[in-house]
Formats: C-alpha cells, sequence, structure tokens
C-alpha cells in the first residue's frame, strides 16, 4: 500500500464494524419505544418535553454547528501549520516521520479532549444546567484560540490549543444535545436532531474550506481570530437557550 494510507484501511474496518453493531444489536430501536411511551399519558413523562421550545432548540442547533465549525476549522488547518512549523524550524534535515509524528501527536490529544471527558461535560450539563454547560465550552474554545493566537507559532502552544479545542467542542456538543432534547417534543426530536446533524456536517465542511484560504493570507493567528467571532455569537445569543416555563 501506499505510505499513509493504512490509516484509511483501518477507519473502513471500524465503520463496517459500527454499522454492524447498528443493524444487529440496536434492539429494541430507541426512536420506535419512545413513540410507544409517548402514546401512553402515564409513561410520557419520562421523556423529557412535555411541551415544545423551538426557540431553544434553535439557539441549540445554531450552539453545536457553530462550535462544531469553530472546531473543525482549526484543527483541518492544524497539520498543514505544524508541517510549515517543522520545515520552517529544521530546514533541510526535517524528515516526513518527523512531521507525521508532530501532527499525530497533536491530533491524538486534541481528539482525547473530544471525548475523553464527555461523560463528564455530561454530569455538569444535569447539575449546572444544559446552557451554563454549553457558556463552558465557549470559554474553553476561547482560551484555545487566544492560545492559538499568541503562541501558535510554537508546536506546545498549539498542543495546548488543541487540547482546549477539543474540551471546548465536547462540553457544547454534550450539554447543546441534551439542551436539543430536552427542547423538543418526541415528535419533533427526529426532525431537528437531523437538522442539527446536517448543519454540523455543512458548517464544518464550509468552515474548514474557508479557513483555508484565511490561513493563506492571515496565518494561524488571523484564522483564530475569525474564529472567536462564532464563540462570541454563541455567547450573545445564549439568554435564547433558556427554557421558559410554559404558561
Amino acid at each position: 500500500m501506499p505510505p499513509l494510507t493504512g490509516a484509511y484501511l483501518f477507519s473502513l474496518v471500524a465503520q463496517a464494524t459500527a454499522l454492524v453493531l447498528y443493524l444487529v444489536a440496536l434492539r429494541p430501536d430507541p426512536l420506535l419505544t419512545a413513540l410507544n411511551l409517548a402514546r401512553q399519558p402515564s409513561q410520557a413523562s419520562v421523556l423529557g418535553a412535555s411541551a415544545d421550545h423551538p426557540v431553544s432548540a434553535r439557539y441549540a442547533i445554531f450552539a453545536v454547528s457553530g462550535s462544531h465549525a469553530v472546531m473543525a476549522s482549526v484543527m483541518a488547518m492544524t497539520p498543514i501549520h505544524l508541517s510549515h512549523m517543522a520545515h520552517h524550524a529544521g530546514g533541510a534535515h526535517t524528515t516526513s516521520a518527523d512531521v507525521t509524528l508532530l501532527v499525530g501527536v497533536t491530533i491524538a490529544l486534541h481528539v482525547a479532549g473530544m471525548y475523553g471527558l464527555s461523560p463528564l461535560f455530561g454530569v455538569l450539563a444535569d447539575r449546572w444546567g444544559r446552557v451554563r454547560v454549553v457558556l463552558l465550552g465557549q470559554g474553553m474554545l476561547a482560551a484555545s484560540l487566544i492560545t492559538a493566537i499568541v503562541a501558535g507559532e510554537h508546536p506546545a502552544g498549539v498542543m495546548v490549543a488543541l487540547i482546549l479545542l477539543g474540551l471546548g467542542w465536547s462540553a457544547a456538543t454534550v450539554a447543546g444535545a441534551a439542551l436539543l432534547t430536552e427542547s423538543s417534543t418526541v415528535t419533533m426530536r427526529p426532525r431537528r436532531q437531523g437538522l442539527s446533524d446536517s448543519l454540523m456536517s455543512l458548517t464544518a465542511a464550509a468552515g474548514a474550506a474557508a479557513a483555508g484560504w484565511v490561513l493563506t493570507e492571515f496565518g494561524y493567528g488571523g484564522l483564530g481570530v475569525v474564529a472567536l467571532v462564532f464563540v462570541i455569537a454563541i455567547i450573545v445569543l445564549s439568554p435564547l437557550g433558556r427554557i421558559r416555563p410554559t404558561p
């Protein structure tokens, strides 16, 4: 196989295994179970939202997709930035193995931040409230971007920024998804969850594509400044996410 393609084979096997688990082991189907419970007044309360809160749901979708766009944009450009940095520092002595190791360690730490503490953020979202944990995530995303702006020309600074980026994404995504669920009635959840997931993918794709141009024109620090605008927007609009009691 050509160099660096082994990871794609590994991913193919992992995703095929996940598909088999969905088809074989997802019994009973959670959606069908929820719909059956919703038809029983005595059981409907276990599903959460008895009234629809569309404004809170829209904010949850915006917070999740916006946080994902910030994360994906910076993450996508980090390997390129690290490669340029390594070649600039090492000159002719820099090998492809050196670059691969630097990129691999940095992205591994980033992914650990994305998923390692997600159970903790779930607990915090239950205890502190969904919007507060979304804001906690924005605080960590802001810290990540400021680190990238200030120390983005040093490998250690990039690693710290990417760890914070993963943690901020995790907090915002876990709490935002929970907010979307409890803001929506059972019948509205599949449609809104599908919209949320679709927007996550679209904003990430658009953000990563635009990030290439931003990196070329303004550098890694400039990319951090642009991404910070989305974080500020999510913070400013956070009052929309609070679920108000239905009269």
